[in-house]
C-alpha cells in the first residue's frame, strides 16, 4: 500500500505540466500550435528561448522531485519504478485527460538521480546529433537508444537499473514515432529554423 501511494505521488507529480502553466500564463492553446505538445521544444518554438527553458528547467526538477520521493519517504529501493511513474505522469497526465508530452526532459531530472554518470555518453551523442541534424526529436531518441547501453557500461550488474533504462529508451522512441515518420518524408522541423511550420513535432 506505502508503496503504491509513493509510486502514485510520482506519477502525480510528473502530470504537472509546466508548459501549460506556462501556456495558461502566456494565455496561449498550446495545443492548437505548433506540434501540439506541451513540452519545451514546443513552448520554445511558439512562446520563445526564455520560456523553452523555463519549461526545461521546470520538467527536469520535476523528474529530480519524482524520483527521490522514493528516499524522502523511506523507501529508496523503489527509486527506478518512481523514474518511470514521474515519466509516465509527464506522458499521461490524469491532470490532463493523459495527453501529455515525448518526456524527454523529465528522463533527464530521472537520469540525474539515477544514473549520472551515463550522461558523460548521452549528452555528448544528443548534442553531436542536434547539431548535425537540427532534429531534436533525432537527438532525442539516439540518446534513448543509448541509454540502457550506457548504464550495461557504467552500472554492471544491476538488473534494476538495465530494465529501467531499457523501458525508458524504448518509451522515449515510442513517443517519437510520429517523428520518426516525418523525418523519412522530410516533413519534420528542425529546431533552427525561425519560424517553425504548423505541423506536428
Amino acid at each position: 500500500m506505502r508503496t503504491g501511494l509513493i509510486l502514485f505521488s510520482s506519477y502525480l507529480i510528473g502530470g504537472t505540466l509546466f508548459g501549460e502553466v506556462i501556456a495558461l500564463i502566456s494565455r496561449v492553446d498550446l495545443r492548437k500550435k505548433g506540434s501540439g505538445n506541451p513540452g519545451a521544444t514546443n513552448v520554445y518554438r511558439i512562446l520563445g528561448p526564455i520560456f523553452g527553458i523555463l519549461v526545461l528547467i521546470g520538467d527536469t526538477i520535476k523528474g529530480i522531485a519524482g524520483t527521490l520521493i522514493s528516499g524522502w519517504l523511506g523507501q529508496p529501493e523503489i527509486a527506478p519504478w518512481c523514474g518511470l511513474a514521474v515519466i509516465g505522469g509527464h506522458n499521461w497526465p490524469l491532470q490532463f485527460k493523459f495527453q501529455g508530452g515525448k518526456g524527454i526532459a523529465t528522463s533527464f531530472g530521472v537520469i540525474i538521480v539515477l544514473v549520472p554518470e551515463t550522461l558523460f555518453i548521452l549528452a555528448p551523442l544528443w548534442l553531436l546529433t542536434l547539431v548535425l541534424s537540427g532534429y531534436v526529436s533525432l537527438a532525442s531518441m539516439v540518446a534513448a537508444f543509448a541509454l540502457p547501453w550506457s548504464c550495461l557500461l557504467f552500472y554492471p550488474g544491476e538488473p534494476n537499473i538495465l530494465i529501467f533504462a531499457t523501458l525508458v529508451g524504448a518509451l522515449a522512441i515510442f513517443r517519437h514515432r510520429a517523428n520518426i515518420q516525418r523525418i523519412i518524408n522530410g516533413t519534420e522541423n528542425r529546431i533552427f529554423r525561425k519560424k517553425a511550420r504548423e505541423e506536428k513535432e
